[in-house]
């Protein structure tokens, strides 16, 4: 799924595993009749109140199914069930069903990062920050 989703972007095999892995991460699927059409991960610094959505995917075949809300939605409960207050995720400035997902889902664009991505999406490397407040 996730070569599916991303492409030349897609996260390799060991990168995967150790994002999949690692103590301060939680990862949460989206199913449909017991296959996995989506998945995002988060991670959590010890002591803080700040998680970082490290990644978020839906299978093509699902998109605009509504998947990618309810995976926002789980990432929002899980980071309050964390204690953090704040959310913060970064995607390519030019990835525009990410920036509409994002956008809906309640976060505000806070800045653009310069160089933020080694492979080009569309011409650029550029990310956008992007931030939501969550009680």
């Amino acid at each position: 799924m996730e070569n599916r989703a991303f492409g030349s972007h897609a996260y390799d095999y060991p990168a995967l595993k150790y994002m999949l892995g690692i103590a301060n991460s939680i990862t949460t699927v989206a199913t449909v009749d017991g296959r996995i059409v989506g998945y995002a991960s988060i991670f959590f610094r010890k002591n803080s109140k700040i998680s970082h959505l490290e990644s978020i995917a839906v299978d093509p075949e699902f998109q605009n199914a509504g998947i990618g809300g309810m995976l926002m939605d789980e990432v929002e409960r899980i980071s309050l069930e964390m204690n953090c207050s704040l959310i913060v995720l970064e995607t390519f400035e030019k990835n525009v069903s990410a920036l509409k997902l994002y956008e809906r889902s309640g976060f505000k664009a806070k800045e653009v990062v310069q160089d933020y991505y080694h492979i080009p999406f569309d011409g650029s490397r550029n990310a956008i920050r992007f931030e939501k407040r969550i009680k």
